[in-house]
């Protein structure tokens, strides 16, 4: 049995490079987690290597350190293996520790790996001597090895941990930790010693070189690896140390950089010519994105309009080759689909280290639009400028033409060369220049002008324009004129066209009545200043309507013609006429005597009294002339007329054919006749109009068998005649609405009377010619009996034998009247052109025989021959009323007829209360 010797020195030696190579590989391992260091393996397996080389120098100083006194061999090939398999276990520790992410497992299969490798070195070491080993498995110290190569590898593993985790621990944190690796790899070896009793062998030796040297050797060989490792690791360290500097001054710019570009107001986006590598806050906004992942790692080209792919690339293409590249202005599409006007630009940059571009974008869409208006209006007034039918054009504060529409050099012909060298003085007649220097400088102040001017063209025309001046105005200063000229000539010309169609009667060519008003109204401003008198006449045909109407209407305009010809023919030169309408014809002489005047009626009537030849027929002219003279004091051109025309009236009162001035006797007629018509036409509004009601009475029973209504006027005034203001309402044509309301009042009367004893019978009601010939005459009777809901044979419409000239006519409207159930009678019969034939060929129901008939039969026998031929002829099938009865000779008279009376005799017409 072997008994060991010790060697301090070789124990101390090898707890030392334990020491100095667990330091050394926590140097390594601090290269091998470095977070800046590159090609990390090759520091992997130069950990490996020392760690492992420095455990096995160790193990085997030991042992020589434990046999100091014994010379032993050894099976080198063991001693290899235990060297591979110190630096095997090392490289799996570490590679286990570096390559994945760190877990549980992997760091209990690192430290396994690591205490498992030491052990194998130590005790494949003890086998490699030519000496009996044996291990005393039972042994405490065997027991407390494989707990030193726990707390080995468990200190072991926890330290580089600690280093990947921090990148780096200080230099007396890495001391602390190589002493105890180192101590605790010592006692792993030490106490495994005392767990194997080596039996004393003498074989052959191996190798030449003795124990001790042997260790020497490769403690010395430990320390050179050992010292090269750490002389590199230093270097290299030195080295990465200027590394990480620059490396932090990097990323300090890359910080600033980030910084500047995320702070940037304008978009900005890296990329590598493929996919998108960042965006900064502000590019978020322009393809509406909220989140920088919905834009980075996406194609670059999802985001470029097609249209501009192309240009896109070479862009790109161009950077790539250090060329540089303008401004682009482009479309891209937003994530919502969206089309974006940009304009960009761009730089080559490095990016992480690899080549990319960075693009600086600028939103233009709003621009655009402003551009794309801008662009809209400018078109529309370049178009309006040359298109506008009108001259359009500026000048300076000079007046000098700056710019000019076609319509300029079109009026003046000039061309517009010719123009853009003149001053708009240069075409402004002389006559009108004043004017437009006037207004030019009002517009130089602001103030738009309008004014009529004359230009000259350039032929030498004299053309007239309406020019409109409009300021130019640029910050609030005038720096120029806009000008709208209008070419008037057309204008002028079919204005005096409009006026002479407006003033001018087109049957006779005469001045109308337009003209004659404007006329007499400029004569009276002139007879404010001047002491002269205005004789007016009105001339009017006497029976002009049998032309017309015997002959027809044309006739009648031809016969016209002919008058108007023949009556300018009698007037001085100064003297005017004008036709007012149908065959009426005013003359005016201005500062005539009266006497004169009267020469000039009577010289008119002898020439129109002679015959006028008509295509075969000769016609026998009178007429009436009214004279109305006026003097200084004249104030009413309505008031002169009329009282001529009233004049005129009063011609054809005394016989026709004959003048007559007006008089104030006339003038007293006239203000009545206004009065009448002004106040009637607020009767009706006003109630004043009434129906009184006269009985018509059987003259042999005595009985009412109907009643007539009778329109009656209670005016402010004072009373007024219905043969007074009937005429008056006729002419204005008021009648229409009073007999309306006459026909609804009767229509009422008859349904209040329905259920009386007496007076339930038909009630008659008078219609005037004009109701007859009113279009919606039948509609509104119609319509008033069926809101009255009376029954139509209660109501009987009286038409004057006037009416029943047109005997085909009149027999239509009597038909139109009655087949509404409607009765009608004939009013007023022997006063006028009474004929014998209207009764026989007209279907009526009541004949009513004017009261001139009765007051002549009482003594006259001829008068009651006739009275008995016109009941005759209606063979006694209608009714037959006399009027005006008003004694009992007359009422006898009726009773040989058994006529119908209505007169005095029996009752004046009576409101409804005393009826």
């Amino acid at each position: 049995m072997f008994h060991p010797t010790y060697s301090p020195i070789l124990i101390v030696l090898s707890i030392l490079i334990a020491i100095v190579t667990s330091y050394t590989t926590l140097v390594l391992v601090g290269r091998i987690f470095d977070k800046y260091r590159f090609e990390k393996m090759i520091w992997i397996i130069a950990g490996s290597v020392v760690m492992g080389t420095g455990i096995f120098s160790m193990h085997y100083i030991a042992m020589v350190a434990y046999h100091t006194s014994f010379p032993m061999t050894y099976n080198i090939y063991l001693l290899v293996f235990s060297l591979f398999c110190g630096i095997i276990s090392s490289f799996l520790a570490f590679y286990l520790l570096y390559t994945q992410q760190l877990t549980i497992g992997r760091i209990l299969a690192s430290g396994f790996s690591l205490g498992l490798g030491s052990l194998i070195l130590h005790y494949t070491a003890l086998f490699s001597t030519h000496a009996t080993i044996e291990i005393q498995y039972t042994s405490i110290y065997f027991t407390l090895a494989i707990v030193m190569a726990l707390i080995f590898s468990t200190v072991a593993i926890r330290v580089f941990i600690t280093i990947k985790s921090n990148n780096q621990i200080s230099v007396r944190q890495t001391i602390i930790s190589a002493i105890i690796l180192g101590l605790s790899i010592s006692l792993l070896h030490y106490m495994g010693m005392k767990a194997v009793q080596i039996i004393h062998h003498d074989g052959h030796v191996l190798t030449n070189t003795n124990t001790l040297t042997l260790g020497v050797i490769l403690s010395l060989s430990s320390f050179i690896i050992i010292l090269i490792a750490l002389v590199t690791a230093f270097l290299d360290q030195r080295s990465l140390k200027i590394e990480k500097s620059l490396l932090e001054q990097i990323k300090k710019r890359e910080n600033l950089y980030r910084q500047l570009v995320e702070g940037a107001p304008e978009p900005i986006l890296v990329h590598d010519g493929e996919k998108i590598l960042f965006v900064n806050e502000t590019c978020l906004n322009i393809v509406k994105a909220s989140r920088k992942d919905e834009i980075i790692s996406k194609s670059l080209w999802e985001f470029i309009h097609p249209d501009y792919r192309e240009i896109v690339r070479e862009r790109f293409h161009t950077m790539r080759e250090g060329g540089k590249i303008k401004l682009l202005e482009h479309k891209v599409i937003a994530l919502d689909g969206s089309i974006i006007d940009i304009e960009s630009s761009g730089i080559q940059i490095h990016y992480d280290n690899k080549d990319a571009y960075q693009l600086m974008i600028r939103d233009i869409t709003d621009h655009k639009k402003i551009e794309r208006a801008l662009s809209d209006k400018q078109q529309r007034y370049q178009s309006l400028f040359e298109h506008i039918p009108d001259a359009v054009f500026s000048v300076d504060q000079k007046g000098f033409f700056q710019e000019v529409n076609p319509f300029v050099g079109k009026i003046l012909g000039y061309s517009q060369e010719e123009l853009l060298s003149m001053n708009v003085n240069d075409v402004i007649e002389s006559n009108s220049m004043k004017l437009a220097i006037e207004n030019f400088r009002s517009a130089q102040k602001g103030i738009p002008q309008n004014h009529n001017v004359e230009v000259i063209a350039k032929d030498g025309r004299i053309i007239s324009t309406n020019i409109t001046n409009i300021p130019i105005i640029i910050e609030g200063k005038v720096t120029g004129i806009y000008g709208i000229g209008k070419d008037m000539t057309n204008e002028i010309e079919a204005r005096n066209r409009i006026e002479k169609l407006a003033y001018t009667d087109q049957l006779t060519g005469l001045p109308n009545r337009t003209w004659l008003y404007k006329y007499l109204h400029e004569v009276l401003m002139r007879m404010e200043d001047m002491k002269c008198n205005l004789v007016i006449m009105t001339v009017d045909f006497d029976d002009f309507k049998n032309v017309n109407d015997s002959l027809g209407h044309h006739y009648g305009d031809l016969f016209l013609q002919k008058v108007s010809s023949r009556l300018k023919s009698c007037l001085r030169e100064h003297d005017k006429i004008a036709r007012l309408g149908g065959d009426e014809f005013i003359i005016i002489l201005e500062d005539v005597p009266n006497t004169e005047a009267e020469d000039m009626a009577q010289k008119i009537i002898d020439e129109m009294n002679q015959s006028i030849h008509i295509l075969g027929h000769e016609i026998i002219v009178t007429l009436s002339i009214g004279i109305s003279i006026q003097s200084e004091s004249f104030t009413d051109v309505e008031l002169a007329i009329k009282q001529a025309d009233f004049a005129m009236y009063m011609a054809k009162e005394k016989g026709k054919n004959n003048y007559q001035f007006f008089s104030e006797d006339m003038n007293e007629k006239i203000m009545r006749r206004i009065q009448v018509h002004s106040s009637l036409q607020r009767a009706l509004e006003n109630g004043e109009l009434e129906l009184f009601y006269q009985p018509q009475v059987d003259s042999i029973t005595e009985k009412i068998v109907g009643l007539e209504a009778l329109l009656r006027w209670h005016a402010p005034f004072g009373s007024v005649s219905p043969a007074e203001f009937i005429p008056v309402a006729e002419h204005s044509g008021i009648i229409i609405p009073i007999g309306e309301w006459v026909i609804q009042e009767a229509c009422r009367r008859i349904r209040t009377w329905q259920d009386h004893p007496y007076l339930h019978v038909p009630v008659s009601v008078n219609v005037s010619v004009r109701q007859l010939l009113d279009p919606n005459f039948l509609t509104t009777l119609e319509k008033i009996m069926s809101e009255e809901k009376i029954k139509p044979e209660y109501l009987e419409i009286e038409i004057t034998e006037s009416v029943m000239l047109d005997i085909e006519e009149s027999a239509k409207l009597i038909k139109d009247i009655r087949e509404l159930g409607v009765k009608v009678a004939i009013d007023d019969f022997g006063k006028g052109y009474s004929s014998l034939y209207l009764i026989a060929n007209l279907d009526f129901d009541t004949l009513k025989i004017d009261k001139s008939f009765i007051n002549g039969g009482i003594k006259n026998d001829r008068s009651l021959k006739i009275l008995t031929a016109i009941i005759e002829a209606t063979n006694n099938e209608h009714r037959i009323i006399i009027e005006g009865v008003e004694t009992k000779e007359q009422v006898d008279i009726a009773k040989k007829f058994n006529a119908i009376t209505q007169g005095y005799y029996y009752s004046r017409p009576l409101p409804p209360g005393e009826l």
